[in-house]
């Protein structure tokens, strides 16, 4: 090692798609951008942990600094031209992005105005839910109308967010675009929470019940066979059309009564035979039609 460094991510569009960057330096590189423009600065290779084979696509990819983000490094040769690092550096940043200036994110974009003068750790990881996923499962929240039995309805409402996260149990992970994966191990309030940036997410909580909601369509295929058990009730509401397809044979048992009510027509087509079995008599009620 040549000298270690500070230094500040400038560019991360790396034309060899390695996962390199283009980072300022502090002491070896000037601020002055008429000096020493950002294309002017050599790439930084990513030291990746062991748990990335760092071959063959094995592992997780080396990407995470963005444009403004703090790192440190070293230089492997004297001329100070082949950098790499192995971390990044959080703070409170407290001024907005100056891009024509070095040791600031040239788009002008991180940090973002909104996270100025707060720590950079994730605010779901400080118990900070405040314009976060949190809110908008609390905004998005649903009430349905379910079967009670007798052709009666109840309401029952999405259950809400066991949210409860304190510092520094809550392992966050945050993407660029909004997507976000916690694992929360908070005592009392260990929750596994994943959450795509549309509102579409799942979520463990602390006694084991699941939360999922699709806020677009669902789609699920199985190659094998597939069981579904099921201790309790299930609820089934549709809102739209239903359709129940069987390639082969179909078996249902019910072990208590069976109520059927169909507001429209009721249409049964069978190619063979059909048969009804009754142990205590069978009644039909049908209004008297004048064919005449």
């Amino acid at each position: 090692m040549y000298g270690m460094f500070q230094g500040v991510v400038e560019n991360r569009n790396d034309p060899e798609k390695l996962g390199r960057v283009k980072v300022r330096c502090l002491g070896f590189h000037t601020a002055n951008k008429q000096e020493l423009p950002t294309e002017d600065l050599p790439w930084c290779h990513p030291i990746q942990p062991i748990t990335s084979a760092a071959m063959n696509g094995i592992g997780s990819t080396p990407l995470g600094p963005v444009e403004g983000t703090w790192v440190v490094g070293f230089f492997r040769d004297s001329e100070h031209q082949k950098p790499y690092f192995f971390g990044t550096i959080g703070g409170v940043p407290q001024t907005p992005a100056t891009p024509d200036i070095g040791f600031s994110d040239p788009n002008g974009t991180y940090p973002l105005p909104e996270f100025l003068g707060e720590p950079s750790t994730n605010r779901l990881a400080r118990n900070d839910g405040e314009d976060t996923i949190v809110n908008s499962k609390i905004e998005g929240i649903e009430t349905v109308l379910v079967p009670n039995g007798s052709f009666t309805f109840i309401p029952l409402m999405e259950p809400t967010s066991e949210y409860d996260a304190q510092y520094p149990f809550n392992h966050v992970y945050q993407s660029e675009s909004g997507h976000v994966f916690e694992v929360d191990d908070t005592p009392g309030a260990e929750r596994i929470s994943r959450n795509h940036r549309t509102g579409t997410f799942e979520e463990i909580h602390p006694n084991g019940e699941r939360v999922m909601k699709i806020v677009n369509n669902n789609y699920t295929a199985v190659a094998g066979n597939d069981t579904l058990y099921v201790k309790g009730d299930v609820s089934v509401v549709c809102e739209g059309n239903l359709r129940l397809r069987v390639d082969g044979d179909a078996y249902i048992e019910t072990q208590g009564k069976v109520d059927h009510q169909v507001v429209g027509s009721y249409t049964l087509n069978a190619s063979g035979p059909i048969e009804i079995n009754s142990g205590n008599g069978i009644k039909m009620l049908a209004p008297r039609i004048d064919l005449n």
